[in-house]
């Protein structure tokens, strides 16, 4: 029987932790103090040299007052999900117009 390739992503995704912990004016300890862990642990998740699950993932960007989506991105560089979040229907509808007359 032959078996099918494994599929996985060409590259491993990337959290920008370090980013938003420094945008948000925290160090490792006090991050870590937020999330009950140790400066230790939030130094391997930043290096990446482990992945916290999703279940810490979401309890870090609670602590870091961001979306969780958001740790997979930089804290300069917005995706359109995160500037519109705030914004009341009629602006999300209008932008989303936009875009996809845009894309035509």
């Amino acid at each position: 029987m032959i078996m099918p390739p494994r599929i996985g992503p060409k590259r491993p995704l990337r959290l920008y932790l370090a980013e938003w912990r420094v945008q948000r004016g925290l160090t490792q300890q006090k991050l870590a103090d937020r999330l009950s862990t140790t400066d230790v642990t939030v130094s391997r998740w930043e290096t990446g040299a482990r992945q916290p699950d999703l279940n810490a993932q979401a309890a870090i960007a609670e602590a870091l007052a961001i979306h969780p989506f958001d740790l997979f991105r930089h804290p300069d560089q917005p995706s359109a999900d995160a500037l519109l979040r705030d914004q009341p229907q009629e602006v999300r509808d209008t932008a989303i117009r936009l875009i996809q007359a845009i894309r035509r």
